[in-house]
């Protein structure tokens, strides 16, 4: 997630935007025969605690009790955990053998997958009140665990470790990422048996930076009800619960044992929730298994990053974006005070093939296609008309209207599950009302800083630019373009839908110039989704007019919205106290 978000709320950079039509590597095939051996939870949460510093402290602290032994780490791995199929023949005692035997391993089907989207709220499994599902975690992390230590072993090679781990199959890659984040956040007591049950109390070492991070999230979204926040995470109300015993997100979040990805901010903005008695149990259907989701709370809404709504609402004026959640942004009267939104919004057919992606650079090849001469006259000077700054439009209102009809009117109000929305934002434009859908799914990509600017355009990089409120009558731009690619089915069976494969069909960039006030890009951004057309976003004092073309072409969108950055000019900083304070 480090190279998805853009730098302006709502959008995304070119880096994720090309990776949204990749896949993963050819996965390893990996030769092996080993088998895990059965083993008593007490051992495995030994074995655990003993790995805590590492594997070659682990080494040394054996070595210093038992003797020299230079098969330590064969006789840890094999006399315990697993069998070794050549024991008797050739024995694994080389890194690289126990690696793949470890990998074989954990690709059993009978493991936890943490690839899937339902497993990656880890603190699920381990306050597990079923004991087969906790024993079944624990077995699995400690594999992971003793694999994640091998491959980052000083005796395991640098150049084999960059040859491995992009390689791994996905769920070999979550398994390392669960083992990495128990090992940075996690501590275990040594465990004491109680008849048939083992109690195991558990250390938090970066808690604190937890909750840190969590009040920081708050006041950036500008969260209504911080009095309350504040008052939950000093922790000194004896009667209150602890943070992390309010829920498995609570868990997760506060212990640190959070996967990096797309659920990581469903984690986060639960377990603030739950640290705000306020919201009672209206926002408890707030889940990562629906991405096309928001909520309305008090006179807010906030809205995930991957919800269309979001990432028009990013260019209003005071919303911010932090850890993929934006806001804090406009109330709308057609939502209950505090209520989940699902959001009916359609993909995107727009999407990159091989072939685009390796003719990015010669697309937007600056100086154009090699050639024995470049005239001057084949280049111009471009920039935006910053005399003539349009201030006819503003928002008027946002709506949703519930996709079944049966949910209309007084029917909703017995409602307590999330209900379907279509999603449209009504502007008053010199007197007129027009209400633009949020149908499509696009993106909005930031364009990347340059310097030196403006800068020239090549003539072959053809744009037409227009003021933002002539914007309402262009209708279907780039519907030609995105229809002249050729159509293909995903992988998946059940898929209906066909995605766009661009061939350099991009014949000419729009250039919407949205400048002055921030209700002007979010009427372009509503455009597009309106017409289903991502776009590049701009702003001139970091991204010149000709730069952000280019752009444009490199990937494959016919669309450019560019904007000056004053919509945050009036805004004034929020002083973080509280009425406690």
């Amino acid at each position: 997630m480090a190279f998805c978000f853009g730098t302006d709320p709502g959008t995304v950079t070119l880096n994720h935007w090309v990776s949204c039509s990749g896949s993963t590597h050819a996965v390893v095939k990996i030769g092996s025969e080993s088998r895990p051996r059965r083993i008593s939870l007490l051992g495995i949460l030994d074995r655990l605690r003993r790995l805590e510093d590492g594997l070659e402290e682990n080494v040394r602290a054996e070595k210093s009790k038992f003797g020299e032994d230079p098969n330590l780490l064969y006789r840890n791995l094999y006399g315990s955990l697993l069998h070794d199929p050549d024991k008797y023949k050739r024995p694994h005692l080389g890194m690289e053998k126990q690696i793949a035997d470890l990998i074989t391993v954990l690709s059993r089907s009978d493991w936890i997958d943490f690839s899937r989207q339902e497993n990656q709220v880890v603190a699920r499994f381990f306050t597990s009140k079923d004991q087969d599902r906790y024993r079944l975690f624990f077995h699995q992390l400690l594999l992971s665990v003793e694999l994640f230590l091998r491959i980052h072993s000083k005796d395991h090679s640098t150049w084999a470790k960059k040859r491995l781990l992009p390689q791994l199959p996905p769920k070999i890659a979550w398994d390392l990422a669960v083992a990495q984040r128990w090992i940075e956040n996690m501590g275990i007591e040594k465990p004491k048996a109680r008849s048939q049950q083992v109690s195991i109390n558990f250390v938090f070492h970066n808690k604190k930076q937890q909750i840190e991070a969590l009040r920081n999230f708050a006041w950036t979204l500008k969260w209504p009800n911080m009095t309350e926040i504040e008052y939950i995470l000093e922790e000194r109300d004896q009667d209150e619960r602890p943070l992390e015993d309010r829920s498995a997100d609570a868990m997760s979040w506060f212990t640190g044992v959070v996967l990096p990805g797309k659920t990581m901010p469903w984690i986060l903005m639960n377990s603030l929730i739950d640290c705000d008695r306020d919201t009672g149990n209206s926002l408890k259907y707030l889940s990562h298994m629906h991405r096309n989701t928001g909520f309305q709370y008090r006179a807010n809404t906030y809205w995930n990053w991957e919800c269309i709504v979001g990432k028009v609402l990013g260019a209003a004026s005071g919303v911010n974006q932090i850890a993929g959640w934006i806001g804090p942004c406009r109330f709308t009267p057609d939502l209950k005070r505090i209520e989940v939104v699902r959001v009916n919004q359609k993909p995107s057919r727009q999407r990159l093939s091989p072939k685009d992606v390796a003719t990015m650079c010669e697309r937007s090849d600056p100086i154009g296609p090699e050639d024995s001469a470049y005239p001057v006259r084949d280049y111009e000077l471009v920039a935006p008309d910053t005399d003539d700054i349009s201030d006819a439009i503003r928002m008027e209102k946002l709506n949703f209207t519930p996709t079944s009809s049966k949910l209309r009117g007084e029917n909703r109000s017995q409602e307590t599950c999330p209900v379907t929305f279509d999603a449209a934002i009504t502007f008053a434009i010199a007197g007129r009302s027009w209400p633009l859908r949020l149908t499509y799914d696009v993106m909005f990509i930031a364009a990347y800083p340059c310097h030196g600017g403006p800068h020239v355009l090549f003539c072959g990089h053809a744009y037409r630019a227009v003021k933002i409120e002539d914007v309402v009558d262009i209708r279907d731009w780039g519907y030609s373009e995105r229809m002249g690619g050729s159509s293909v089915s995903d992988d998946e069976p059940d898929d209906t839908q066909k995605v766009t494969l661009y061939h350099n069909t991009v014949k000419e960039v729009l250039v919407i110039e949205a400048l002055g006030v921030a209700d002007n890009e979010v009427f372009a951004r509503a455009w597009c989704s309106h017409w289903g057309v991502s776009a590049v976003t701009a702003n001139i004092n970091r991204t010149c007019m000709a730069c952000s073309v280019r752009e444009a072409y490199a990937a494959c969108l016919s669309v450019v919205i560019l904007t000056d950055g004053r919509k945050d000019e009036d805004i004034e900083e929020i002083e973080r106290r509280t009425d406690r304070d």
